[in-house]
């Protein structure tokens, strides 16, 4: 069954109403609310990519209900729990902008597995993106803090095709196993001239053989944006790779950071295949593929993800 709703009437209410396989259209419009998806096998899709905004502006620093800051990983716009969930053709973002004032301030945070997104706009400044598990650690520290059922830690499988994935401090992070196909993805000007961006900061575990993929993608960047680094590991395994992706001249000739302060360049995994940019001032720990290598990585990660290219 579809329902159709407008920004008059709460999506999360709608939500109450459906069942699996059933899709919710939303009209062009700005839903100015928190969602919370929590079950499975259901499509969201909006009926158009820039005019259907669901849109909401909680912060790291924001004192919440319970009197606490609101902390990371209760900043998002859209919740994701169930599994099964396709969303298209709409913007969620998070207006807590810029960063150096607001902080950590999620758009998008996917807990469930076999998530898809597509054709539309992820918008924020730091964290835009969380693509969960949690790690372990967190989610020790986080029990009595947050729901539960945000504590599960199961690995996830997520695809994100043809979307504009904007931010400007690693906002793409998190555990998942995560394709990003044929992504725009925008560094803001964030107004914190000289300082450094980040576009993802991988958690995954020394198990994980795959972590996230950046395949033909388009790094952009707004403004006079510089020293923006691929990636930096926000757990020591950390892994990502970037095949065949544009490259502007926003990105550091490092490529990637090792995180200040820790010893990551010796436990992380970041590959890269490039060919229009010159990689001979990469860092040294950073493993640059041959063709078959890059082949084989990609193959073994669409299989992983369920992935078939057209």
């Amino acid at each position: 069954m579809q329902y159709k709703i407008d920004s008059q009437c709460s999506i999360n209410e709608t939500l109450k109403k459906l069942k699996d396989g059933d899709t919710l259209f939303l009209k062009n419009g700005i839903y100015n609310e928190k969602v919370e998806v929590d079950i499975s096998n259901i499509n969201i899709i909006g009926e158009s990519k820039e005019k259907t905004i669901i849109s909401n502006k909680d912060h790291f620093y924001k004192i919440m209900d319970d009197f606490n800051e609101c902390n990371t990983f209760r900043t998002y716009t859209v919740y994701i729990g169930g599994d099964n969930v396709n969303i298209s053709n709409l913007t969620i973002e998070n207006t807590s902008v810029p960063s150096n004032i607001y902080g950590q301030a999620v758009a998008l945070h996917v807990d469930g597995d076999n998530f898809k997104c597509e054709n539309s706009i992820i918008r924020s400044a730091q964290d835009t993106l969380f693509t969960g598990p949690l790690p372990p650690d967190l989610i020790i520290r986080h029990q009595g803090f947050l729901k539960p059922s945000h504590l599960k830690g199961n690995k996830t499988r997520q695809l994100y095709i043809n979307n504009d994935i904007y931010g400007d401090v690693d906002f793409i992070f998190g555990g998942a196993y995560a394709l990003f196909y044929k992504c725009n993805i925008i560094s803001i000007d964030s107004n914190k001239k000289k300082e450094q961006g980040f576009i993802c900061a991988p958690s995954h575990q020394k198990e994980d053989k795959y972590g996230y993929l950046f395949y033909k993608c388009n790094l952009k960047a707004e403004g006079n944006q510089e020293n923006i680094y691929l990636g930096r590991p926000w757990r020591d395994y950390g892994n990502a790779a970037f095949i065949e992706c544009n490259m502007g001249s926003h990105i550091n000739p490092l490529g990637f950071n090792k995180w200040n302060g820790t010893e990551r360049d010796k436990t992380a995994r970041f590959y890269e295949y490039t060919l229009n940019v010159d990689l001979s001032k990469r860092e040294k720990w950073i493993h640059l593929l041959n063709e078959d290598e890059k082949e084989k990585l990609k193959d073994e990660f669409f299989k992983l993800v369920n992935f078939c290219e057209q």
